[in-house]
This record gives C-alpha cells, structure tokens and sequence, in this order.
C-alpha cells in the first residue's frame, strides 16, 4: 500500500471492524435469548457466509488483491453475513427483530462512549450535533468514499440533518435475504445509540427512509430538550 492511500484503506478496515462487531453485538443478544437453537442457527448461516478474519491484519487479508476490490469484498462479507445472520432467527422468531435492533442500539451506545475516549473530546465536542455526526462518520460504514453516502443538508451546533439518494447497503441485505426495513431500522438504532453515547442529550430522528418507499433518505441529529 502506498503512503498516501494506506491510511485511507486501514480507515475504511476500522469502519468494516464496527459492522462486524454490532454483528458479534447482535450474536451475543440472540445466543442469551434463544439458547441452544441459535446455536444452530448460526452453524447454518456460518457455513454459507463464513465468520471473519478480522483479526488478522488488512495486508494479510488483501494479499495481491487491488486494493480498492479488497475493501469492497470485505464490506460485502461483512454486511451480507450480518444480513443473512439476522434473516435467518427473522424467520424462526417474531422478536428477533427487535432483540436485534436493541443489541444494535446499545452496541452505538458503546461506540459513541469509545469515540470520545478515543479523540479526547470535550463535553462541548459531544453537545455539538455536526461534531458528533463528523465523529460518527469514523466508525459507521457508509460505502466507499467514492459513494455518495451521507450527504449533510444542514448543520450546526444544535441540529445536523443528512441524506441518502441511494442505499449503499440495500443490494447486499437484500441477496442475503434479509428484510430491507428490518435492516435499516437496526442500522438507524445503532446511529441513535451512538449519538447518546456521546451526549445524553443528542437526539436522533429518521425522517424520511428509501425503505420505507420515500425517494430518498434524511436523518437528523437535534439536541434534546
């Protein structure tokens, strides 16, 4: 990797490390509730969509891949296996849905705390919305950064709104079987949750959402009454 682009891509890994460890997130809630079936549920999704090498370091796992195809294959792994995981106890459970989107939001939670540990940021850095959707940006895989992902439409201190013209992560959901509003909603509780674990008092709106048939998407970060 070259100087220049290597940063780039070992930013864009730590983004793949986020969705892979809300996927571990969301493992872990289904394992305490439904026990041994999820067990066997997951050695049905794994043998299909294997569990990742996360662990191992971004030159290891690209080989003599280009580099741009090697972090585009890992972002497919990763939210196509998390997709077909959360298809697969969907359809053996009614609540599994919402066990999901839950373990989701307290994993953003967690993110959200770690974020300002991690950038030594001030109390007026977490109060701030367009600050906490910057930060936000570091640990939310939304494509390559040659999609046009989150786009901001308005910012300031007390409320940043953005938007999607197109879903980066619907193609990918959507081959593993996976719903494409259950998806977005566990995606949307784990944006909530990381703004409230960077200020008890950012709150978090989803507008308008493609899967919910509006043509485009728009959320917003307000601060909290």
């Amino acid at each position: 990797m070259s100087l220049v682009l290597g940063p780039i891509h070992h930013w864009m890994y730590g983004k793949i490390k986020t969705t892979e460890a809300r996927e571990s997130a969301i493992v872990s809630a289904f394992k305490t509730k439904y026990g041994a079936e999820a067990d066997k549920i997951l050695e049905q999704v794994y043998k299909k969509y294997p569990k990742s090498t996360v662990n191992k370091p971004l030159e290891e796992l690209l080989a003599n891949k280009p580099i741009h195809q090697g972090i585009q294959s890992l972002i497919v792994e990763a939210e196509t296996r998390e997709a077909a995981m959360i298809a697969a106890f969907c359809a053996k459970f009614k609540d599994a849905a919402t066990i999901a989107a839950e373990a989701a939001h307290k994993y953003g939670i967690s993110c959200g705390k770690e974020a300002i540990k991690n950038k030594g940021l001030t109390p007026a850095d977490c109060s701030n919305t367009a600050k906490v959707f910057e930060v936000m940006g570091e640990y939310l895989c939304d494509g390559m950064p040659c999609d046009r992902g989150a786009q901001v439409v308005s910012e300031s201190e007390k409320s940043t709104s953005w938007d999607h013209e197109s879903c980066v992560h619907e193609l990918y959901w959507k081959e593993a079987g996976a719903d494409f509003l259950t998806m977005c909603n566990i995606v949307n509780e784990w944006i909530a949750g990381f703004g409230e674990g960077m200020h008890s008092h950012i709150g978090y709106k989803r507008e308008k959402a493609l899967a919910t048939g509006d043509a485009s998407c728009l959320s917003n970060f307000t601060i909290k009454s």
